[in-house]
């Protein structure tokens, strides 16, 4: 469950090999979950990595922040608007629209 939320968040896995260590991160296929160490949660790097997805890097916040009076219409995948980010072999997307009032819409895609 921890993976798949964390695929959902944009992370990807930190290896694939059952047969590997364990890294300690449920990003982390492994044939023995419990451990040592354990890879039933997420580690530091996963943190980081999230950080590194959400972060602000201007000096504007989300919080609280007011929506566009007129939603734009997100129903065909030409408004979604500049393609970001791929992973998961192009399952997953990150798209980002500008909008006129200086604020962004951005759309994760999961395709099933």
């Amino acid at each position: 469950m921890c993976q798949e939320v964390g695929h959902t968040f944009g992370l990807d896995h930190q290896d694939e090999n059952f047969n590997n260590a364990n890294l300690g991160t449920c990003m982390d296929y492994t044939s023995n979950p419990d451990g040592p160490p354990s890879n039933l949660s997420p580690n530091a790097h996963d943190y980081e990595e999230l950080d590194i997805i959400y972060s602000h890097f201007d000096s504007f916040t989300s919080v609280g922040a007011s929506t566009p009076q007129a939603s734009p219409a997100l129903n065909n995948p030409s408004e979604w608007g500049q393609l970001v980010k791929v992973a998961h072999g192009g399952k997953t997307q990150v798209f980002e629209r500008d909008l006129p009032n200086g604020q962004r819409v951005v759309t994760f895609v999961i395709w099933a």
